[in-house]
């Protein structure tokens, strides 16, 4: 009998401890909707590889010359290197792509992509959020994966519009940068640690906010 009390009192003290201990909070973290291009237009809505209407490409608003391109050699000589799975978005001179996604005001999200240049001239990706945008000069041709960059910014509204842009330095414009593997990660909140200063603090987590 002691030994049936005994062990109901550990089962009781188990259940107790579970219920308690606090949940751990749940941060976005992977690809945005259809960030890495795998999920196409219909086929009615290519001219070839353009994108014709501003929402033919599945969770995107597109504007201006935008590619659906897979990758391998391509009809005038070039060859697309796809940094993720087997299509990526091309923006030609002045095109853009965008997605409006559900955010916590005031946490800070690092976006993460995939980029890579695909004609052998100046060629420069425009990334803008929350009223904050950075000029990114994209220097690999013919990589075998793209170089990967991260654009972090601070969210100022819960529905916030995530826009990549060509903002058009190309003499061709056809040319533009290739796109793909687009995530989100909020970053945790910052946490004092006890023996530390908060400019060591900051500097420790590597957290850039523009």
């Amino acid at each position: 009998m002691a030994r049936l009390l005994l062990l109901c009192v550990l089962f009781s003290m188990l259940l107790h401890s579970q219920a308690a201990a606090p949940a751990r909070p749940r941060y976005l973290d992977g690809f945005l909707a259809n960030g890495n291009f795998e999920q196409g237009p219909r086929p009615s809505n290519l001219k070839k590889t353009v994108i014709i209407g501003k929402y033919s490409l599945p969770k995107w608003e597109i504007s201006g010359m935008v590619e659906y391109v897979s990758g391998g050699p391509q009809p005038d000589g070039f060859y697309f290197a796809i940094p993720r799975g087997a299509h990526a978005a091309r923006l030609g001179n002045e095109a853009t792509i965008s997605q409006t996604i559900n955010l916590k005001p005031g946490r800070v999200y690092s976006l993460t992509f995939a980029a890579t240049r695909t004609c052998a001239q100046d060629e420069v990706l425009r990334v803008s959020a929350s009223n904050k945008s950075s000029d990114l000069p994209i220097q690999t041709l013919y990589s075998s994966d793209g170089d990967t960059y991260a654009f972090a910014f601070v969210a100022t509204s819960s529905r916030t519009k995530v826009t990549f842009q060509n903002p058009g330095v190309q003499e061709d414009p056809a040319c533009g940068p290739l796109l793909d593997a687009i995530a989100i990660k909020e970053m945790p909140p910052l946490r004092y640690t006890k023996g530390k200063t908060p400019l060591q603090h900051i500097t420790n987590t590597c957290i850039i906010i523009v």
